[in-house]
């Protein structure tokens, strides 16, 4: 029983260590990019020309079509997703995981928003190129994508662990990749955002999606006290 828990001990003492380490490598790469982008290299390069592209090239229905998805991806939208979703995997697991996973999620890619942008402190695109109301915070990253990346990432892993149907598996999946992805074009095509702005908000989300994951995978499914939960 002591060799047991000796050897648990262990192993949560390595999965702190990784997130630790994830959580460092996560601020190391912003720290990375926001530097490319104070310097105007690398993808940095693109942020006017693309931003000059999308705002020549709009149209109302595109217009339409970018406020659905931005809205979608603000606090309102994403907590309300949220809800639904964590509704119906509360009924389908009889468990308090999916919210508290989906929960600690939300808490922490909302903390790294705030903790990012206030380090950063970047200005938004010019407001003759923003199509209003302008939000009256920081630029990078992007909040709606990170916070879309992050939360209705951990929504689709959960769904494809629910889920037995290989087609239903693929619907979440492409259906979670096409809606982040249509967050991000929207705070772009909207002017409310520079393409670093949004492609660091995919990156630091999906990856702090990635450590939920891991974590819930060593920790709970692992843990047999807590792995029934998935097959209820």
């Amino acid at each position: 029983m002591n060799a047991t828990r000796r050897r648990g001990t262990r192993s949560t003492g390595s999965i702190l260590m990784f997130v630790i380490a994830a959580l460092l490598g996560v601020f190391a790469l912003a720290r990375r990019l926001w530097v490319s982008t104070k310097m105007g290299v690398g993808l940095a390069s693109w942020d006017v020309p693309t931003l000059e592209w999308m705002a020549a090239h709009r149209t109302p229905v595109a217009t339409n079509v970018a406020w659905f998805f931005s809205t979608l991806g603000n606090t309102v939208g994403l907590t309300l997703i949220s809800l639904a979703v964590i509704g119906f995997l509360s009924w389908r697991t009889r468990s308090y995981w999916p919210a508290l996973l989906i929960a600690a999620t939300a808490a922490g890619s909302v903390t790294l928003t705030v903790v990012l942008k206030t380090l950063t402190a970047r200005a938004r695109p010019p407001l003759a190129q923003a199509i209003p109301p302008i939000p009256s915070s920081f630029a990078f990253p992007s909040g709606h994508t990170l916070n879309s990346a992050a939360i209705l990432g951990i929504i689709g892993y959960l769904l494809f662990l629910v889920l037995r149907s290989r087609l239903a598996r693929i619907f979440v999946v492409a259906g979670v990749l096409a809606f982040v992805l249509g967050v991000g074009w929207s705070r772009i095509y909207l002017g409310h955002h520079w393409v670093t702005d949004v492609l660091q908000g995919f990156l630091i989300g999906c990856a702090w999606a990635a450590i939920i994951m891991v974590l819930h995978h060593f920790v709970v499914l692992k843990n047999r006290r807590f792995a029934h939960w998935i097959t209820v």
